[in-house]
């Protein structure tokens, strides 16, 4: 009988959960330096560095740096919308303001503990397989936000919702900056407020 040596060692129960567990801590340390250095910094070499594992691992479960970083800005995304999602849906009184106010509030939080969509993740650097699917992601990001502003009845949904979009992500550079969550998000709610009330006259 033939000898194949031995088997290799699994970190998990189950050889599936054992590539649920690989696959995971990959697409963790992708979406780690896809915040900190940018697209260019999510290579398979960086990727192994970061997660630990061989590179040869790295590519059993992504066969291309195109494909690795395809999977940390969805993984990403994916994440801030959920939880922008579940915000709004959750928000006290469910009226548009308190919606609004629930996704600016998430949204800094998330960027805050995390590197995400609002820390100005473009299509600067992207491979073409990327670039759509992030197209379509940012718009599931908006979409709660779009549909708040949307039953305030202000006069161009679209140059509002992009405008309140935009004041989180300036906030969120304050923010990186030292400035303080709490502060930066009340003054921001302010400002949004404000705008909000023009818009709608």
């Amino acid at each position: 009988m033939r000898d194949n040596g031995p088997m290799p060692r699994i970190d998990a129960p189950t050889v599936a959960e054992h590539h649920v567990m690989r696959r995971r801590a990959i697409v963790s340390a992708a979406r780690d330096l896809l915040g900190s250095a940018g697209a260019s910094a999510v290579t398979p070499a960086a990727v192994a560095g970061r997660s630990g594992l061989a590179r040869t691992s790295v590519y059993q479960y992504f066969p291309s740096t195109g494909a690795l970083l395809a999977a940390a800005v969805e993984a990403t995304f994916v994440d801030a919308n959920d939880a922008l999602a579940d915000a709004v849906a959750d928000a006290p009184g469910g009226d548009p303001r308190s919606r609004i106010h629930a996704y600016v509030q998430v949204g800094l939080r998330l960027a805050a503990r995390d590197h995400g969509p609002f820390h100005q993740l473009t299509l600067t650097g992207l491979p073409p397989e990327c670039t759509d699917r992030v197209r379509e992601l940012h718009d599931a990001l908006l979409a709660p936000l779009r549909a708040a502003v949307e039953e305030l009845g202000v006069r161009d949904t679209t140059l509002v919702t992009g405008l309140v979009f935009g004041a989180i992500s300036a906030a969120v550079q304050l923010v990186d900056h030292g400035r303080d969550l709490d502060e930066t998000t009340a003054g921001t709610l302010a400002f949004i407020d404000a705008g909000l009330a023009a818009a709608a006259c």
